[in-house]
């Protein structure tokens, strides 16, 4: 008998406006659980406001827009009134996602656990089954509340939160993070499980890995890092004055990089483009991964992009993804974060041996090949299939 179509619930802080992981993953799943599973599935947002959809979504995927709008005048207020507002809109979402749950009646509920649901989740009463997907670490809020600011009372609020979030996602039936680095840094493991992220393509050719040119993706903020990668790039040009960094992404520092490369006399060889829908088409005409992330990584599906692709990396070992994703010189190189001479010498290696590059580009390739779509989504219904069993004792 076929078993009984599930209900599935993703809940996403911000919209699917952004070109971002996240977003992309969350889209691919519901996709693949409509299409190809005939699973009911819903996505819900809180900041969309109107901007369309980034990437390609099945008319078969239910979304409901919120629109809570709780960053609207974020970077406006001051310290306290972030805090009372934050509080306003928790109450909001609290309110108008338990109608909607309610309503619904899902089976299981997914919060991709970067927003305002995690504070009163696991207390709903719809009937649904929480749980919790981490795309980030576990430890996000303290990382951003020191790039924010040094002051203490931000910073003890963080470690306070980042405690009270911990303990929360303890309570949820499963929480799943993305790499056994990750799983890790968390000292109760006993919810725990680890399902790496799918690949949105596998294309039918490879690079050839001859272009004399790199390419990083990802958006254009401080925690991605692409001034170091910048800077790195000095003394790439100063060996290889042929070879081109493009680099692919939106965000709030695209001025100041634009800055630094012309600072750096480095506009004829590094070139800041649009995001693309489809960035596997550039992978294909380049020849290097790069990636130059300071943190907040959790599996940086850019990589495995890449790697699907058939080019070979050099990354950051920021955490917590490339190390389960790159073996030290079999499918690229890992460098200390913030090394940004070590990286420009691992860059100008690979440059100089090309062998070397196609070798690392095919392992590469065939490491992708466990993030194809039917591999992971078959974790995912053993999961639910599971936690079902389990609730239903």
């Amino acid at each position: 008998m076929k078993n009984k179509p599930l209900k599935i619930v993703y809940l996403i802080p911000g919209g699917l406006f952004n070109p971002g992981g996240m977003e992309r993953v969350t889209i691919l799943k519901a996709n693949y659980l409509t299409e190809e599973l005939g699973h009911d599935v819903s996505i819900v947002t809180t900041e969309q406001l109107g901007r369309p959809v980034f990437f390609p979504i099945s008319e078969k995927v239910h979304l409901y827009h919120l629109d809570i709008g709780t960053y609207v005048n974020f970077g406006k207020e001051s310290y306290l009134e972030k805090c009372i507002s934050r509080y306003r809109k928790t109450k909001q979402y609290k309110r108008e996602l338990t109608e909607l749950l309610s309503t619904i009646r899902p089976d299981f509920t997914i919060s991709t656990l970067g927003g305002l649901d995690i504070n009163y989740l696991n207390d709903l009463k719809d009937g649904s089954i929480k749980l919790g997907e981490l795309h980030f670490p576990g430890n996000f809020r303290q990382l951003m509340a020191r790039k924010l600011s040094s002051a203490f009372i931000p910073n003890l609020v963080a470690k306070y939160r980042t405690r009270d979030f911990r303990n929360k996602c303890k309570r949820l039936a499963r929480l799943i993070v993305l790499t056994e680095e990750e799983k890790s840094s968390w000292k109760n493991k006993n919810n725990i499980e680890v399902i790496p992220n799918l690949l949105s393509f596998f294309p039918e050719i490879l690079s050839t890995c001859e272009p004399k040119k790199a390419i990083a993706v990802g958006r254009l903020v401080y925690e991605k890092g692409f001034d170091m990668l910048i800077e790195s790039w000095k003394f790439v040009h100063e060996k290889h004055p042929d070879w081109e960094l493009n680099i692919y992404g939106s965000g709030d520092e695209k001025e100041n990089l634009l800055r630094l490369i012309e600072k750096n006399d480095l506009g004829s060889v590094v070139k800041i483009h649009e995001p693309s829908k489809d960035i596997y088409v550039q992978y294909l005409e380049h020849s290097l991964m790069l990636f130059s992330s300071r943190y907040l990584e959790a599996l940086p599906m850019v990589l495995i992009e890449a790697m699907s692709c058939g080019l070979p990396l050099v990354a950051f070992d920021a955490p917590c993804g490339p190390k389960d994703i790159i073996t030290e010189g079999v499918n690229g190189f890992l460098v200390k974060t913030g090394d940004i001479k070590t990286l420009a010498a691992k860059i100008n290696y690979l440059i100089e041996s090309e062998e070397l590059r196609k070798t690392m580009g095919k392992t590469a390739w065939e490491f992708s090949l466990n993030y194809q779509a039917d591999k992971v989504m078959e974790r995912w219904i053993t999961l639910f299939e599971e936690v079902k069993n389990e609730n239903s004792r």
